[in-house]
């Protein structure tokens, strides 16, 4: 248990005793409890009566005659890291007076301390007493038995006293040896580069000018709120103590001491807070009880704050009682809401329409709106003593999200398709994305990352396709169809994206004496699959130059001439990257906010099956090979044939018959019209309009 950062040398021959971190949790005895309140209740009960108001018991150990708990109190409570502290919660809880220890009064002495604070943010109080004529020797027994109790080994009377006022009223002292000061003076300052102090632990720290120690003239004499000094300890020897109690600045002190690695009571207080009035009736408690056990004189005082910092303004909270009643579902009258807060040390006082006004104490400042004096109230009355029922749930028409239905109809898609999901993580290192030939130029970086793998946010699901891809390699699995509904990261926003992954042999069919391997065309046509299920005949394929697929086997999606995403075969040397070897992986990443937007637009409606035949006419092309069957389909589009229903690709060829640079390909057209059946003339017509256009278009020749 840290007891506070002063230590005496015992035996010079033995290891030495110093008061510094064993435990860091609070811990109180019952029987030094009981000098401040009569609870009248067994320990079992009281530790449960504790746990429930929020001051959680992690453990009772019974010691002699004693019982100690241990509490672990949460940040935002600091008012309970004392006894008077954990009394003060008791007297509420048990509605039962709470006796406070008596401070003696002392006259103020004519001479003042020499202390300088060189910067009030840092220290926005520190109040030095230098005491003359201490008698240094043994505590009385009642001192050292309330200290054992918790686990504080007696050194000496003046250091036995500063570390029963931390335990008992919550405020870390300190005890220098006056005449050890050089100068006889106290300067509250940064430290300076290169400095350094032998702590009371016999070790020394380097210091730097993020760290606030206590310097006499000459040096630095302790590391503020943390741990004194070796040279200025109190010993058998000293006959002059300056007594310390100060206000030092939490988040300095919580950085000082996770950057020496060194914990004390002291720090475990100040790094959550300190009652800046305590710091005052702290003080005086201490030399009260030194003058009457150790004989000590006051010979100077000074309470020094560079700028006199201006008290701050108590916060005035207007409580309704029937509101409280409300939130607790019990009813609680003025009288009653008044007494519980008045133990609690706030101001109450009755307004109009039977409300209250109440001021917080100066040691709650995580009190400041009324819900918080509601939570107060329930938290005395015990949470297990409210009644509790089942919470009143009113039917709520609430509209479906519909990016999310249309994600679950995506995924039913590609699930009905044989894919299988999978769940990758958004972050990924660089080195992954240049593997994957991602360009970086615009990145989004992780601030906050625990490793090189999460150091963007991925603009591209392709290194976590590969990933997963290289995973099952390894594993054995070589036939693979994956597909996951996620996100990306650009600098204009996320982005909800679906990606497919595919890889290995193609789908075995009894029929089929022999699998083939997958090609470019089956990761195509399930792109298409999937946007003619989802009705978006709007969604075209045309040529695209991406640095992660082969230039020969990739194509980009445009719908209404902007690009939704792209497809194709992943180049050799991505692969050997990711320990992929000898396969060939197409992969296809599509938007999916533009085609869930078209989802909000389209309608379906129903439409009759075709009552007259069809007339199919087929067309063998020959065509320049840059010219793909998406370009053929929109120029017949443009013509706006009413009797052409549907266009097919039938088969290309690409043999010893088709000039150089050019392609065979074949060409299914269906005609029909929804008013009678055709006749062949009717038919032709139509079609040697559709090839003449073709022909002229492109500069094709028919087969």
């Amino acid at each position: 248990m840290v007891c506070f950062y002063q230590v005496m040398c015992v035996d010079r021959l033995r290891l030495l005793t110093f008061c510094y971190c064993v435990s860091l949790d609070m811990k109180i005895s019952l029987n030094w409890l009981k000098k401040y309140i009569h609870f009248g209740i067994s320990a079992k009960e009281l530790s449960h009566r504790l746990t429930l108001s929020g001051l959680e018991v992690e453990k009772e150990e019974t010691i002699g005659t004693d019982t100690v708990f241990e509490f672990e109190i949460t940040p935002n409570r600091p008012d309970c890291l004392s006894l008077l502290g954990i009394g003060r919660e008791l007297s509420a809880i048990l509605n039962k007076p709470l006796k406070k220890p008596f401070i003696k009064k002392f006259k103020l002495p004519k001479f003042a301390s020499d202390i300088v604070i060189e910067n009030s943010s840092d220290c926005a109080r520190y109040i030095g007493v230098v005491l003359k004529n201490v008698k240094i020797a043994r505590s009385p027994q009642e001192i050292k038995d309330n200290l054992s109790s918790l686990g504080i080994r007696s050194v000496n009377n003046v250091v036995d006293i500063t570390n029963f006022c931390l335990m008992e009223c919550g405020q870390p002292m300190h005890a220098f040896d006056y005449d050890k000061l050089s100068g006889g003076k106290i300067i509250v300052r940064r430290a300076k580069v290169g400095e350094k102090i032998l702590a009371i632990n016999d070790v020394e720290y380097a210091l730097d000018p993020s760290i606030l120690v206590i310097a006499d003239a000459r040096k630095a004499v302790a590391i503020a709120g943390i741990m004194g000094g070796k040279e200025t300890e109190v010993t058998e020897k000293t006959k002059n103590v300056l007594l310390e109690s100060a206000y030092f600045d939490p988040l300095l002190i919580r950085r000082s001491s996770r950057k020496l690695g060194l914990r004390s009571d002291a720090s475990y207080r100040f790094e959550r807070g300190v009652d800046m009035e305590m710091v005052e009736q702290g003080c005086w408690r201490a030399v009260g009880l030194l003058s009457d056990v150790a004989g000590a004189e006051l010979f100077s005082f000074r309470d020094a704050c560079k700028g006199k910092t201006k008290k701050q303004k108590a916060v005035e909270i207007v409580l309704d009682p029937q509101k409280a009643s409300q939130f607790l579902g019990v009813d609680i009258s003025a009288a009653q809401a008044k007494n519980i807060l008045t133990k609690l040390e706030c101001k109450v006082v009755l307004a109009a329409k039977g409300r209250l006004k109440v001021v917080p104490p100066s040691f709650r400042a995580d009190i400041k709106a009324d819900i918080d004096v509601i939570e107060e109230l329930g938290r005395i009355m015990g949470f297990d003593q409210l009644p509790s029922r089942l919470a009143a749930i009113n039917p709520v028409n609430m509209e479906t999200d519909q990016k999310r239905r249309f994600k679950e109809k995506l995924s039913t898609l590609l699930v009905a398709q044989g894919y299988s999901e999978i769940i990758s993580y958004t972050t990924l290192s660089r080195a992954d994305l240049v593997k994957a030939k991602v360009p970086q130029a615009e990145l989004v970086y992780n601030q906050n990352f625990l490793s090189e793998d999460q150091e963007v946010l991925r603009p591209s699901c392709l290194p976590s396709m590969l990933n997963v891809i290289a995973r099952n390699f390894k594993n054995g699995q070589k036939n693979l169809r994956f597909f996951e509904v996620g996100k990306i990261y650009l600098p204009s926003g996320e982005k909800d994206v679906f990606v497919l992954g595919l890889t290995g042999a193609h789908a075995h069919d009894w029929r089929t004496p022999q699998a083939r391997r997958v090609d470019f065309y089956d990761i195509k046509g399930i792109v298409e699959n999937i946007t003619q299920a989802l009705k978006r005949e709007n969604v075209f394929v045309s040529q695209v130059n991406n640095a992660s697929l082969d230039k020969e086997e990739s194509a980009q999606l445009l719908l209404e001439g902007k690009v939704i995403g792209f497809l194709g075969k992943i180049q050799k040397d991505i692969l050997v990257q990711w320990d992929i070897k000898h396969q060939d992986v197409y992969f296809a990443q599509v938007l999916i906010d533009a085609l869930c937007q078209q989802d909000a637009k389209s309608t379906s409606a129903y439409a009759p099956l075709d009552a007259y035949p069809s007339v199919v006419r087929d067309v063998s092309l020959a065509i320049k090979k840059e010219i793909s069957y998406q370009n053929i389909k929109d120029c017949i589009k443009e013509l706006c044939e009413p009797l052409l229903q549907k266009v097919d690709f039938v088969e290309q060829y690409l043999g010893d018959k088709i000039p150089s640079g050019q392609r065979g390909i074949t060409i299914s057209l269906v005609y029909q019209s929804p008013e009678k059946t055709l006749t062949d003339q009717e038919a032709e017509e139509a079609h040697q309009r559709i090839c003449h256009k073709i022909l002229n278009d492109f500069q094709a020749v028919k087969r």
